[in-house]
């Protein structure tokens, strides 16, 4: 970084594009003990890959409903835009990001999230990312921006909020339900404090699983 004097407690991971960047590589970030995540690309309208970095905009939007769902802080993610050629805004981005994340302190502190309650969350918020549905989804929503070339900030968590959220929701407390009763049957009271989600939330969840 142009041999600039950046905080040492972070790692760099490059990707060919800021696009490419799954919403399973930040969740997988987190359970893997990050305290924040950060992805950087090229400044919107000059990605080489024409629009990679407006891709990475409907991932963002993605990881923020689902950190939100689970009850992490929105601040432990960031989307940043930098030029090739400014090297000193980005390490004065990663040191201004480091600062705020030590404020905020290790992952689950500010949350108020007991170590196993994170670790739940975290699992089955990677396997919402690994879901087919889930995935089919997110695609979808990217490929319909991408015949609207529409990519305002506006229009994209609209069309997440409506076709995407939904559906992470369900994925989400049915996962976590599963993985409540594998140990054996559960009170309703003791769900619906442990996966956060209405009655009327969860009982299609629980027909559906009493069936199977």
């Amino acid at each position: 970084m142009a041999r600039q004097t950046y905080p040492p407690y972070h790692r760099v991971i490059r990707v060919m594009c800021s696009g490419r960047v799954d919403p399973l590589f930040v969740m997988e970030a987190f359970k893997n003990g990050a305290d924040a995540v950060m992805v950087g690309g090229c400044k919107l309208g000059e990605c080489k890959y024409i629009e990679g970095n407006f891709q990475a905009l409907i991932m963002g939007e993605m990881v923020r409903n689902l950190m939100k769902l689970i009850g992490i802080n929105e601040e432990r993610f960031k989307l940043e835009w930098i030029s090739s050629a400014e090297p000193a805004k980005l390490v004065e981005d990663i040191k201004t990001y480091m600062l705020k994340i030590k404020e905020l302190g290790p992952l689950g502190s500010s949350e108020g999230l007991k170590k196993e309650d994170l670790s739940f969350y975290l699992d089955s918020a990677v396997e919402v990312c690994k879901n087919m549905q889930v995935r089919t989804a997110f695609g979808n929503v990217a490929k319909e921006l991408k015949r609207m070339q529409d990519f305002s900030l506006e229009t994209i968590n609209k069309k997440v909020e409506e076709k995407l959220l939904p559906l992470l929701k369900n994925k989400l407390y049915e996962i976590e339900v599963k993985s409540l009763l594998k140990d054996g049957p559960k009170s309703l009271d003791y769900i619906v404090e442990k996966t956060r989600a209405s009655v009327e939330e969860l009982n299609p969840i629980l027909s559906k699983i009493m069936k199977t």
